[in-house]
């Protein structure tokens, strides 16, 4: 399972108002830390494992944003 998934999702519904902009803005600043955290690694991470990383972020947000376009 994606370890972000139940992060993001905490994250998102303790929003006050989990409106879209909201959530877009937790995931912008999500995104923003994990890739500062990754790069200033040591020992360094190559390109590809912080690509690797990001995109995982990238597919819990997506699974996040289906269900709140499924609750319609």
């Amino acid at each position: 399972m994606n370890a972000f998934l139940p992060l993001l999702r905490a994250m998102v519904q303790n929003l006050p108002a989990p409106s879209p902009s909201a959530r877009a803005d937790v995931y912008s600043r999500a995104r923003d830390k994990l890739v500062h955290q990754l790069e200033t690694r040591e020992p360094p991470l190559s390109e590809e494992q912080i690509e690797r990383q990001v995109v995982k972020m990238r597919d819990a947000i997506v699974k996040i944003e289906q269900d709140y376009a499924a609750e319609g």
